[in-house]
């Protein structure tokens, strides 16, 4: 009898247990510790004084700048910065002017390590399968010392370079390739197939003159040139449809793609079109009437019905962020540092 009790309390208070531990997981999900965490975290380029971070919150009502330099007194991210990316907790912050890679972690901004050593003008980098993969402009007088730095993500150091062959800027991966954009500053045409099991180009994409974005969309790899959007089957790494470009917008820009509609900016208006369409709309949703010469969406981000705007005003002083609705209202202005030129959704 008091066997059959014990088992009973036992099987009774296991029960309990489990059903608490169940309910907890339900309902408190896992936060990162960390101020930077549910916001924006916006990255500007900086002048000769070094680029800066600001974060802005979900609900847009509080703005932090320099949260590096806050989290790390003494410390800088170096000259132009240029664009970040992440690895689970860990960004990398790319400054092309000091050729340096700072890593943080990305909810705290705690410095991390640096990756000092191996780089020539970096640009963007991608992470896959423990290695980070970063593009290199090297010598601005020619496009064939372009090459892909290939880091090892724990120790930070560069184990392999691989010339491209042509610009390396922009990299997105797709399952074990690396895609890459050959094309900058309004010249180049191509993108090249990254094989990470040879660690070589195995091949080259050429699409119409002044390719300047790409983007992978369900299972797409989508790019915009000067002819209009090309929808690329990244396996077979052909084009299967085009959508033109309509001849009243002189020049298109700052492809984003976001629940099933394409972005795009041109002088200072951004734009929307269903990815099902067979040409670019030339109604824009909204013109932010920038007067900079250069610095209008110097920055420009889609994310969960928002559109993200940076200007940079005359990149001597402190920049501006704009966010809007995908239907055109002005949400919210926001003075950050010097030269806002992307977001990241923490």
């Amino acid at each position: 009898m008091n066997t059959y009790f014990k088992f009973i309390m036992i099987s009774f208070f296991a029960s309990v247990m489990l059903s608490c531990t169940n309910d907890d997981d339900l309902t408190e999900p896992l936060v990162p510790d960390g101020d930077y965490f549910n916001g924006t975290l916006i990255l500007n380029e900086g002048g000769s004084a070094g680029g800066s971070v600001s974060f802005l919150s979900s609900d847009f009502q509080d703005l932090s700048n320099s949260i590096y330099e806050e989290v790390n007194p003494d410390e800088g991210l170096g000259l132009y910065l240029q664009s970040i990316f992440f690895d689970d907790d860990k960004a990398f912050i790319i400054a092309n002017g000091s050729n340096l890679i700072s890593v943080v972690n990305r909810y705290t901004f705690e410095k991390l390590g640096t990756v000092d050593s191996g780089l020539s003008v970096p640009r963007y980098g991608v992470v896959l399968n423990g290695k980070a993969y970063v593009t290199n402009l090297a010598a601005f007088d020619s496009d064939q010392d372009d090459y892909v730095a290939i880091i090892d993500i724990e120790t930070l150091g560069v184990e392999e370079t691989v010339l491209v062959g042509g610009v390396a800027e922009h990299i997105v991966s797709y399952n074990d390739d690396l895609f890459i954009q050959n094309a900058a500053f309004g010249f180049g045409n191509q993108i090249s197939r990254l094989s990470t099991a040879s660690n070589s180009i195995t091949e080259t994409l050429t699409l119409a003159a002044g390719l300047n974005s790409m983007q992978l969309y369900n299972q797409s790899l989508y790019a915009l040139d000067s002819e209009g959007v090309k929808k690329i089957d990244p396996s077979t790494f052909t084009v299967e449809n085009q959508i033109s470009k309509p001849e009243s917008l002189e020049s298109v820009t700052n492809l984003r793609v976001e629940n099933d509609q394409f972005y795009y900016t041109s002088g200072t208006s951004v734009f929307a079109s269903p990815v099902s369409a067979t040409q670019l709309s030339s109604e824009f949703i909204f013109d932010y009437g920038s007067t900079s010469t250069f610095g209008s969406f110097y920055g420009f981000e889609v994310s969960q019905n928002r559109i993200y705007v940076g200007d940079a005003g005359d990149f001597a002083s402190n920049g501006t962020v704009l966010v809007y609705s995908i239907t055109g209202e002005l949400i919210t202005e926001k003075t950050v540092g010097i030269a806002p030129n992307s977001f990241y959704f923490q």
